[in-house]
């Protein structure tokens, strides 16, 4: 029979009135003691317990870890709002479920031979992104946009995974590749700010009115960025991420040579993951399908750019 093997969790980690999938224990000495069992509720007096006798540390058996991670990634939202956990272990918090679900999209979007070395670099950059998470405000607008925007933030790691993986196509830097990074995460952050009946509609059934609306995000979410410690790296891949090289995107109708290169690669990464995912509207494309469209829309993006993305994309047998 083999020996079980804990791992420690910050009891702060825990919601109140929720229910854990996984059993958590109590380390007495050498021994490990039922303290929750898993599907029942962590309950505000339990909680309460756990202060009043200063336990720092709560335990799970090595074989619930996944568990663990997917309700971490379900509450997170909760977490970082909590002025009761230290701001860094709210930070890292975040890392933990965020690194999770790029995992996830490693595994089904980019695998191939490469996918150890990406999601190592991947994961690298992310452990690193807590310097910019190191404000209450920082961690209060990351927390809205999970919880009033799920499926863009869910995009915004996916374009995220993209993008970092086809600047390491190129020769930026880490720095760069980190703060490209993170627009490509927080690049429709600025739909927060939107009515949701806007962004559930199909393109095509905007009202003029509606459409002005949607086309400020890019510049509402720049500026809700100024709450975290981005550089201009990443507040300018927000705000270019839906011009196009013939200069009728949005919101500056910027031309090719005005767009940053980094803004671009952004640019090309959003729309074929928006392509490549359910909308309220339509069906998702294939992968192929998506760089079809892609190419037939002239003036959409750098081609160079769209050849190198086609290769990664060819390296993990997508396409």
């Amino acid at each position: 029979m083999t020996k079980a093997s804990y791992i420690s969790i910050s009891p702060g980690m825990l919601r109140p009135d929720t229910k854990s999938p996984f059993d958590t224990f109590l380390r007495r000495d050498r021994n490990y003691v039922l303290f929750n069992a898993g599907g029942g509720i962590f309950t505000e007096a339990k909680r309460q317990e756990l202060v009043n006798n200063n336990i720092d540390n709560l335990y799970i058996d090595s074989t619930a870890l996944n568990a663990y991670r997917d309700y971490l990634q379900d509450n997170i939202a909760d977490v970082l709002t909590d002025e009761g956990i230290p701001l860094d272990e709210r930070a890292e918090a975040w890392t933990g479920t965020a690194l999770h679900l790029g995992k996830g999209v490693f595994e089904k979007n980019l695998p191939g031979p490469a996918l150890k070395q990406r999601f190592q670099r991947f994961e690298r950059l992310l452990k690193n992104s807590t310097q910019f998470l190191k404000s209450p405000r920082a961690l209060k607008q990351l927390a809205r946009f999970i919880s009033k925007g799920y499926d863009d933030y869910r995009h915004g790691i996916s374009t995220m995974v993209y993008t970092v993986s086809l600047m390491q196509e190129f020769d930026y830097n880490d720095g760069k590749v980190l703060a490209c990074g993170m627009g490509a995460l927080l690049h429709d952050i600025g739909k927060t700010s939107l009515p949701a009946e806007t962004l559930v509609k199909a393109p095509n059934r905007l009202t003029d009115e509606e459409r002005d609306t949607l086309h400020l995000h890019p510049m509402v979410g720049a500026r809700i960025c100024s709450h975290f410690n981005v550089s201009s790296t990443t507040s300018n891949a927000i705000l270019f991420h839906h011009e196009r090289e013939d200069g009728t995107g949005y919101p500056t109708r910027a031309t090719g040579d005005q767009i940053p290169t980094h803004a671009k690669i952004l640019r090309l990464c959003d729309v074929y993951d928006n392509l490549t995912r359910p909308q309220p509207w339509r069906k998702p494309f294939t992968p192929f399908e998506a760089l079809k469209n892609i190419m037939e829309d002239e003036g959409l993006v750098n081609k160079d750019l769209l050849k190198k993305f086609i290769e990664m994309l060819a390296r993990a047998e997508i396409v």
